[in-house]
């Protein structure tokens, strides 16, 4: 334990520059090249047609 009361950290001052110009790892990430989209193959699924809601009887 410690003695003495302990000081709140002031989180104003340590992330004051969050975000900015001035914050160099997330200057990094806004700088690197986009993903590419993913691929989805077969989106339709089951046969097309007119037949959504239809309980095909």
């Amino acid at each position: 334990m410690t003695d003495g009361p302990e000081t709140p950290p002031n989180y104003e001052e340590q992330f004051a520059h969050r975000f900015s110009l001035e914050d160099r790892e997330y200057q990094q990430y806004v700088s690197r090249p986009a993903n590419p989209p993913p691929l989805v193959e077969d989106w339709g699924g089951r046969g097309g047609g007119n037949n959504r809601g239809r309980d095909s009887r």
